[in-house]
């Protein structure tokens, strides 16, 4: 597979997206590239990865009047005016598509950059988010690709995803983001973990301080966070501060509280985990329409924003509860591997139809992705 190429656009906000491309890579057998924004001083890995390339970003010297005509376009979520830094990611994307002319693209995501991979004249696979997606943008988009990868099985699709949507998608098993091997701590007491990411506020620490005091019966350890100067706190709350290790906490804990970001979820029913999802505020609803999944499914106990105070025994007492056993079907297989192997075919498919537009013979590969047989493409690829 060496004379194939997979392209990866990778949104540069927060880690979430990187650390799933990355799963992915550690398993692709056919050479890639990485396309993203505000690299800094990240340090990519993957098997066969060529090369990672920084394309200017799009939030950058944006002025006011071009702000403000950012959502003209129905098709777009996202089209300032007047924005230089924006002309030149579109200049440097689409020079890098026409230089290297990747088989495929992985878009994983934009809108904007899905649009102008079709654009280009480059197949695409556009990686898939919960959420109420219905909107244009997501719709076009969707519409766009080759075909659409969730990063999830077909058990947990929402409701409110169109039949076109489902159709086009292949669905893939749970995979963890992190590789943390088997390490775990210890703790002497029955404990809550708590993990969130970067960042947070006082107001959120002051309500875990409220929290940890309302259920004394536990300790209470929060990972990712800091402890806020000169906040008091009770003897059963402690911070351990950023870890790029938290599962090594999640697994010495007696249940979890998490947010309801997508690869949190999943690294913790990895774990076998018993826990409690908050849905922090998302666009498009993203995190509540992952805990109403969540709880449809009995996977965990979600809540759509972060409980009163004397809700936490009641929420503790469902999430102890629970039985794991639902995600041992979301975790048959690896995710991951199975991605690898599904975006292998895709590419050499589109390879072998360039190949044959080329040579007067596109009949060889006429429709490269029927929508009826995307799924079973994806268990072959597997």
């Amino acid at each position: 597979m060496n004379d194939l190429q997979i392209g990866f656009y990778v949104h540069y906000h927060g880690m979430g997206h990187k650390r799933r491309t990355e799963a992915i890579l550690r398993h692709l057998k056919v050479p890639s590239s990485v396309i993203t924004s505000r690299l800094g001083d990240l340090d990519w890995k993957g098997a066969n990865l060529l090369e990672v390339i920084e394309i200017a970003c799009d939030i950058d010297d944006v002025s006011f009047e071009g702000a403000a005509r950012s959502q003209d376009v129905p098709a777009l979520h996202y089209a300032p005016l007047w924005t230089d830094s924006i002309t030149r990611r579109v200049a440097e994307y689409t020079a890098w598509l026409s230089r290297t002319k990747p088989d495929l693209m992985v878009v994983d995501v934009s809108a904007e950059i899905s649009m102008l991979t079709r654009l280009a004249s480059i197949p695409q696979v556009v990686v898939r988010q919960h959420g109420d997606r219905r909107d244009p943008a997501h719709l076009s988009a969707y519409a766009a690709a080759e075909a659409l990868l969730a990063p999830f099985p077909r058990c947990m699709e929402d409701e409110l995803t169109p039949d076109w949507v489902i159709d086009k998608s292949v669905y893939l098993s749970g995979f963890s983001a992190h590789n943390d091997d088997d390490k775990t701590v210890s703790f002497s007491r029955p404990t809550i973990v708590v993990m969130f990411g970067k960042g947070g506020t006082d107001s959120q620490a002051s309500r875990l301080a409220e929290a940890a005091t309302a259920v004394s019966d536990f300790d209470w350890v929060v990972v990712g966070k800091e402890k806020p100067p000169a906040m008091t706190q009770p003897m059963n709350l402690r911070y351990v501060g950023w870890t790029d290790q938290p599962l090594k906490y999640v697994r010495a804990a007696t249940m979890v509280v998490s947010a309801a970001g997508h690869n949190s979820v999943m690294e913790l029913g990895r774990e076998r985990a018993r826990f409690i999802a908050i849905a922090e505020e998302r666009p498009f609803d993203e995190q509540r329409r992952k805990v109403h999944i969540l709880n449809r499914e009995r996977l965990a106990v979600g809540v759509p924003q972060w409980p009163k105070v004397d809700e936490w025994k009641t929420l503790i007492g469902r999430a102890m509860n629970l039985d794991p056993s639902p995600w041992d079907t979301i975790y048959r297989e690896d995710g991951a591997i199975e991605a690898a192997r599904f975006l292998e075919l895709a590419a050499l498919r589109s390879n072998l139809l360039r190949r044959g537009e080329q040579s007067g013979t596109t009949s060889l590969c006429s429709g490269l992705f029927p929508n009826s047989q995307i799924a079973e493409m994806g268990q072959n690829a597997s």
